[in-house]
This record gives structure tokens, C-alpha cells and sequence, in this order.
């Protein structure tokens, strides 16, 4: 991925989209993008004769969407048409959720997908304007979640967001091994290691090769504060990637 945030280059407006730089593509964003926020997932009933209302709130968002103003420039290409053609095959090419980061927040990223339909502004085939739309989960994932830390029975995580997280967890060892964190435990069946993913509540050996037969019971959550890690089992190593985000 490119090395893009450090104090030369924030400055500059720059996204990295599906690994790939807006730089590389003759884009500067012109315009710190709003702080928006996502709404959370709840229902609001009336009741006749009852003052206020009957809310049943989630512990969900909805997908917010984030903007940004850019300039294009040819960047060595023949013409503007190009170089839009360039562009928005970059970020047309993607499918689905991809990685978003920007230089205003460098410490967080997003997951995103392009929503696109946008028109770039064509001024004597120089240089181009846009506004660039990405819908986001309601996450801003902490970089600093993304490490892998080496957890043992009685090992204290700390979540000092306000939001529990629902962390990666890797196993190595033999047997049948317990995981339990807050009060949430999962059993896995183990011949040698196995991944529990506890966002997509799915248990593999590698993307191909399927485990949740292998696992029960209920995929942990690490809340806000300090929790404790228990595991019981034939364990070599186990790690945790926690996943800390805030909204």
C-alpha cells in the first residue's frame, strides 16, 4: 500500500481506494470532506393514550456516506478524457467493500464501496472537478486495532473506545479449546490452528476451507473497558487482532 500520510503529503488531499492512490491518478481532494456521522438502526412506535414513544434501539449504525471534492489534472495522459477514463476505471473497477483511508484521518480507515454516477466538470480539456461519493460502513476503524496481540489464559484487553468490537481470532493448539471473553465463550475443535472471525461469525483454516463445523457457541465481543481473556485447552499460541473502531 502507498506510505502516503506523513506531514508532507497530508497536506495534499490524497485517498487510497482498493490499495491504490488518488496521486496516481492526477487527483487531489480540495476540500477537507464533512465529519459525518451514521444514524443508528432503531424502530419508534406510538402508543395511543401514552406520553412519548416506545423506541427499540440496536447496538447498529446505518451506512453513512462520505464525500470529496477533487481536482483532476491530465497527468501525463493525451487528454482530460483519458485520465477520467482512468479514474473512474479505478474506482469502478472495485467491487463490493474495499479499504478506504484518507489523509484527513490518517489514523482510521473505512470500508466503502464507490456509489458512482458522478460528472466531472471539463475546463478546455485541462483539467476536471468532481464531487467523488463513497458509502461506508457506520465504522472508522483505529489502524492501531489492526496488530495481532499474543493473549494467554488471565491475558486483560483494554477497549478504551465506547463500542465493543468484534475482534480476529487465531488459534493454534489441539483438541477442544474454550475462548471466552465478557462472559461470551466459543468452543473450537482443533488439529492443528484455526481463524475465528467474530464480525462474519466464521471459523477457517484459510479463506477456502471452511471450519464452522469445527466451532460453538457464541462469537466473543470485546466491550468498552478492561476484559479479561480466559482459555482452557491445549494451546501453542493465541492472537487476537481487536478490530477498535469508533462511528
Amino acid at each position: 500500500m502507498p506510505k502516503l500520510f506523513n506531514l508532507g503529503t497530508n497536506k495534499q488531499g490524497l485517498i487510497v481506494y482498493g490499495g491504490e492512490s488518488s496521486a496516481d491518478y492526477g487527483m487531489v481532494v480540495t476540500e477537507a470532506p464533512a465529519f459525518e456521522r451514521p444514524a443508528r438502526k432503531q424502530t419508534v412506535y406510538t402508543v395511543p393514550g401514552r406520553n412519548g414513544a416506545v423506541i427499540y434501539q440496536q447496538d447498529a449504525w446505518e451506512d453513512v456516506a462520505r464525500s470529496y471534492d477533487i481536482f483532476l489534472t491530465k497527468e501525463g495522459k493525451a487528454d482530460l478524457a483519458e485520465a477520467v477514463d482512468a479514474f473512474e476505471g479505478w474506482l469502478n473497477s472495485q467491487k463490493g467493500y474495499q479499504r478506504l483511508e484518507d489523509s484527513f484521518e490518517p489514523d482510521v480507515f473505512r470500508l466503502a464501496y464507490y456509489a458512482g454516477g458522478d460528472s466531472v466538470s471539463n475546463n478546455l480539456m485541462q483539467y476536471g472537478e468532481a464531487t467523488v461519493n463513497f458509502m461506508c460502513r457506520p465504522e472508522r476503524f483505529y489502524k492501531a486495532g489492526e496488530l495481532a496481540v499474543t493473549v494467554t489464559n488471565g491475558t486483560k484487553i483494554t477497549n478504551s473506545t465506547k463500542f465493543f468490537s468484534r475482534p480476529l481470532i487465531h488459534i493454534e493448539g489441539s483438541g477442544v479449546v474454550t475462548f471466552s471473553i465478557a462472559g461470551e465463550t466459543i468452543q473450537a475443535t482443533i488439529t492443528d490452528y484455526i481463524n475465528i472471525d467474530c464480525d462474519s461469525m466464521n471459523a477457517y483454516r484459510t479463506a477456502a476451507e471452511n471450519m464452522n463445523d469445527k466451532v460453538e457457541g457464541t462469537f466473543p465481543k470485546i466491550p468498552s473497558g478492561i476484559n479479561t481473556v480466559l482459555i482452557t485447552g491445549t494451546t501453542t499460541l493465541v492472537t487476537i487482532v481487536p478490530r477498535f473502531y469508533t462511528i
